[in-house]
This record gives C-alpha cells, sequence and structure tokens, in this order.
C-alpha cells in the first residue's frame, strides 16, 4: 500500500471528514481508478441510514482514468464508470431481472469509495463497469442516479398524466426523462430551479389529478400527498425508504376499491445502465441541469451541510 490518499468519510451524527488513507492496491482481475468527478447522492443525506454503516467512505456517482488494469478491455488511460454494485448475471435473480437481490450485487463494492482521489474496482464490478470517454466526467458521473430513475420510470404506465413528489436533483431528473411529467415541492427555490429547465412546477396546494406518481423524499407526508393525487387505477412509485422507526398506516380498503398500484423502485441494474448512458450519450441530460454546486473535496463538508438543509440543489466534487 503507498501512501497520500484522500477521501471523504461520513462519521455519525451528519458530520463528513477529509482523511488521508493509503491507496487501495489493483485488485485481481480488476481497476485503479483516479477520480475526476463523484456527486454527492441524496441518499448520502439520510441519517438514519448512513449512520448503522458509520464510518463510512462516501461516494458512489462516480467516474475516472484507469491508472492501473488487470482486464484488458479497460486499458490504461480509458475513462470508465463503475458501478458500486454489479450482479453476476448468471444466477436467477439475475435472469429474472431483479439484479438488485443478486448475492454478487450485494456483496461488491468500490473501495474505499468514490469520494476519494483514487479507487478501486474489483473484477465482480465490471459486469456493470462501461468505458466511457466520449462523455464529460461530470456527466458520466450521472449514470448511476440516471439508471436509478429509469428503472424507476419503467414502472409506470405509458399512458396518462405523470407527476413526481420533490423536485431535488433525482425529482428532476425524473421529470426531464419522462417529458410532460409535473413537479411538486414546497421549497420555492427548487420550484424555480425547475421551471428554468422547463418543467413544471407548483407547490402542493396546486395539486392536479395524475395517473401515475413517483414520490422521491423518504418521508410519510410525501407519500400520502402522493397518493392523494392518484387517480382511479393508477400507479405510486415509491423511490426511497422511508424511516423504520416511522410505519405508515394504509387505507387498504380505499387502496382496493380506487385499484391503485404500489410499487418500489431500489437502485439499479446493467439494463438501467445502458438505458442511462444512452440518454447521456444522446445529450438528454447534463450535469448542469441537476447539480447546482460543483466543489472541490475540500468544501464537501461544507457542500454536504448545505444540501442536506435544502440550501442547495445537489453538489458534485471535481477532482
Amino acid at each position: 500500500m503507498s501512501s497520500g490518499h484522500r477521501l471523504a468519510r461520513y462519521v455519525k451524527g451528519g458530520n463528513v471528514e477529509i482523511v488521508d488513507e493509503s491507496v487501495p492496491n489493483l485488485p485481481a482481475g480488476g481497476l485503479l481508478v483516479r477520480t475526476e468527478a463523484c456527486g454527492l447522492c441524496s441518499g448520502e443525506l439520510m441519517a438514519w441510514y448512513l449512520d448503522r454503516k458509520a464510518p463510512h467512505v462516501l461516494g458512489h456517482e462516480v467516474c475516472g482514468i484507469v491508472e492501473a488494469s488487470d482486464d484488458p478491455r479497460f486499458p490504461v488511460g480509458s475513462r470508465v464508470f463503475p458501478h458500486h454494485h454489479a450482479p453476476c448475471l448468471a444466477c436467477e435473480w439475475c435472469a429474472s431481472g431483479r439484479h438488485v437481490h443478486c448475492p454478487q450485487w450485494k456483496a461488491t463494492r468500490l473501495d474505499p469509495g468514490g469520494m476519494a482521489e483514487s479507487f478501486a474496482v474489483p473484477a465482480g464490478n465490471l459486469n456493470d463497469t462501461h468505458l466511457v470517454s466520449d462523455l464529460r466526467p461530470v456527466d458520466a458521473a450521472l449514470a448511476e442516479p440516471l439508471a436509478c430513475v429509469h428503472k424507476s420510470l419503467a414502472l409506470l404506465p405509458e399512458w396518462g398524466t405523470s407527476a413526481v413528489v420533490g423536485l431535488g436533483a433525482l425529482g428532476l431528473m425524473h421529470a426531464l426523462v419522462r417529458r410532460g411529467t409535473t413537479g411538486y415541492d414546497t421549497n420555492p427555490a427548487r420550484r424555480a430551479w425547475a421551471e428554468s429547465q422547463d418543467v413544471r412546477a407548483l407547490s402542493p396546494e396546486q395539486a392536479e389529478p395524475a395517473d401515475a406518481v413517483v414520490v422521491c423524499p423518504g418521508t410519510r407526508a410525501a407519500l400520502e400527498f402522493g397518493l392523494s393525487l392518484l387517480r382511479p387505477g393508477g400507479t405510486l412509485v415509491l423511490f426511497a425508504p422511508l424511516p423504520p422507526s416511522q410505519p405508515v398506516p394504509l387505507d387498504l380498503e380505499a387502496l382496493y376499491f380506487r385499484d391503485l398500484r404500489l410499487a418500489t423502485s431500489y437502485s439499479c441494474g446493467p439494463d438501467d445502465t445502458a438505458r442511462a448512458l444512452a440518454t447521456l450519450r444522446s445529450g438528454g441530460l447534463k450535469a448542469e441541469q441537476v447539480v447546482s454546486d460543483f466543489v472541490t473535496l475540500d468544501e464537501l463538508p461544507r457542500a454536504y451541510h448545505a444540501m442536506r438543509s435544502g440550501e442547495i440543489l445537489k453538489a458534485m466534487v471535481v477532482f
């Protein structure tokens, strides 16, 4: 192991520290990557979720340049996007498209994480690692969250009106990919940003019925508002988890007789990644549309708190 390697670590209580650690080794059959850009995911702002992982190196929305390679498909000097989880592509879960339940998917990870000056990509992760030298680093780093959005949108019917609750970066991505989607947010600044991207943005008081709704914030209030928007026969997709300490009562009789469909959308698989990269390559999404603050690693702790408080839309570290 060599020294001189900085990274961002989440510690309990919602704080981020920039620390020095050793550079990871090149894994057998894998890659060593110098980080170019790494986005801060809204899921990394959930203290109840991150505290049980702490101390935890942040970062999975990432791309970089291969510095050492043990796989000829990914030569030194090429730009890559590696998904932080990758399935085996051979088990029953993969065969049925349920990649996020594949044992290998659950076991794989980047070492130590994407929010570091460099990171290792184990051989197992290469099942969902892609050459992206044709993309800007800041765009390629959005492949993972955009893949999650594509998985979510695939659960919605193609007909009827659609809405997204929450106009953070991920909610905004939903509306940018599925054009014609109405976005809702209580934050006037987020609504204004969405409008600047030609997304129709309303406050909850302006609620209109919809046939398909995606709920992005992991809160009971957001879920209940999303359900209130649904027309009979409509579909709601829960895009984020709710804290386990806050169970939500559901009126199952009303759900039944209104013939509503409830679905969840957890992470994404290789098929979703492929759709996301196609969107990025077609120019369907640019980083500047959803990233408000491009920052340095040293600026990340401040940006973390600003994004968590809703002061900024989304931060991305450019190395």
